[in-house]
């Protein structure tokens, strides 16, 4: 039998309930997080004619030509022994993500997402790039650290304001949501051209739709805010919230899977605004979203979507 490798932590109840779906179908599932390497695990590999062959070892030992799958969820960072010198941590940190990961990844299987794609997914311009090439509705969107390029662009009207990556650093080094904002021209003043900041239209919504696609497999669902603050991001005011599953327009459809081909992913959680005459606005695709919340609330079979995929059900293929 097959392995399906979950890297993902501890505390991940998303995980927790695939493995619970994965075990009840009687599939072989390793769970392992990076922070366990090198300090609690270790590897062991040789190269071979069809790669890398060999062990990784930790509460449980993982033979790697066992592997048929690989979810890549959400594991955290490599730790080292503190006492180490800070120079002497950096480069096995370096080290062990570029070994552990170089091996991992280098396995021919089907991953939920590659790594190396997932990271290169995540950057907003190229997301944005890709959805108008490939036929989806984008807002009027702008990147710049120029004031003035900003203010041409604002014209008259209040537009959006939202960060390009996955939001701040708090005080605890935790990364904590920056929420959508608006503005105007007359706010804008020098401080701009300290970075890139990312402009858009303040499109009317109807209501916002996640689209989570797992292969071949779409879940739209549609979100109703129920407040001010959620009109304007519903992450702000989860409780205000009201889902609804919706089916999606084919063109629509079209442009998500070709998005997802060029992106190179097997998973994506996507955001779009609907408007008051049913026109549907990308937004962004989150390469590694969370969904778990969504499955429970509207009940969609996401579970049962991200099992078959690890299995290698053929409609995901």
């Amino acid at each position: 039998m097959g392995t399906v490798l979950i890297l993902t932590g501890r505390d991940d109840l998303t995980a927790d309930a695939v493995v619970e779906e994965l075990a009840k179908r009687g599939e072989n599932v390793v769970r392992y997080d990076t922070a366990d390497f090198p300090t609690a695990s270790r590897l062991a590999v040789s190269l071979t004619g069809d790669g890398w062959a060999g062990s990784l070892t930790g509460s449980r030992t993982l033979r790697l030509e066992t592997v048929k799958s690989v979810w890549w969820r959400r594991p955290n960072e490599f730790v080292t022994p503190e006492e180490w010198p800070g120079p002497a941590r950096a480069l096995a940190v370096s080290e062990a993500r570029s070994g552990l990961l170089g091996v991992l990844g280098s396995l021919p299987v089907r991953w939920i997402n590659h790594p190396a794609q997932d990271s290169a997914a995540n950057y907003k311009p190229r997301q944005l790039a890709v959805a108008a090439r490939v036929g989806l509705d984008t807002p009027r969107t702008i990147i710049t650290s120029d004031p003035e390029h900003a203010r041409v662009f604002m014209g008259e009207d209040t537009v959006i304001y939202k960060g390009l990556g996955g939001g701040v650093l708090g005080p605890n080094g935790q990364r904590q949501l920056l929420p959508v904002s608006l503005v105007s021209a007359g706010d804008v003043d020098d401080g701009v051209t300290g970075t890139a900041h990312l402009f858009q239209e303040n499109v009317e919504k109807a209501y916002e739709v996640r689209l989570t696609v797992i292969g071949t497999r779409m879940f739209p669902v549609a979100i109703h805010a129920g407040s001010e603050a959620a009109k304007l991001d519903w992450r702000t005011d989860y409780r205000s919230l009201t889902y609804e599953r919706v089916d999606m327009p084919p063109e629509v459809e079209k442009g998500v899977r070709r998005l997802m081909d060029e992106l190179g992913l097997y998973f994506g959680a996507l955001d779009f605004v609907v408007t008051p005459d049913g026109r549907w606005k990308f937004l962004e695709i989150n390469p590694n979203g969370q969904w778990h919340w969504i499955a429970v609330k509207a009940n969609v079979p996401l579970v049962e979507a991200m099992a078959d995929a690890l299995q290698g059900d053929a409609e995901c293929l």
